[in-house]
């Protein structure tokens, strides 16, 4: 008795076949596509308001740009270093 094969393939908008690893992971855009975008994506950064734990605090991209020079480092010495220099003076 022969098995039927089903076709499983899914066609991204562009009209590419989108890769069978993709259509496992439930992804509906060829690898093409996905990677082409210049969507503007959320950005996350790790919050420790106490020393057991940290939290995930998520920011659109706008307000990651408003807010990025609290998060980035911005040099070479550390943040400790940083605050005991400018602590002193």
């Amino acid at each position: 008795m022969m098995e039927h094969q089903y076709n499983n393939n899914m066609n991204c908008g562009c009209g590419r076949e989108v890769e069978r690893a993709r259509t496992e992971l439930n992804l509906k855009r060829c690898k093409t596509c996905a990677f082409e975008t210049d969507i503007e994506r959320p950005r996350g950064v790790m919050i420790y308001q106490h020393k057991t734990g940290g939290e995930i605090e998520i920011h659109s991209a706008d307000s990651w740009k408003e807010k990025r020079k609290y998060y980035v480092p911005n040099g070479a010495r550390s943040a400790r270093a940083n605050f005991s220099r400018n602590a002193t003076s």
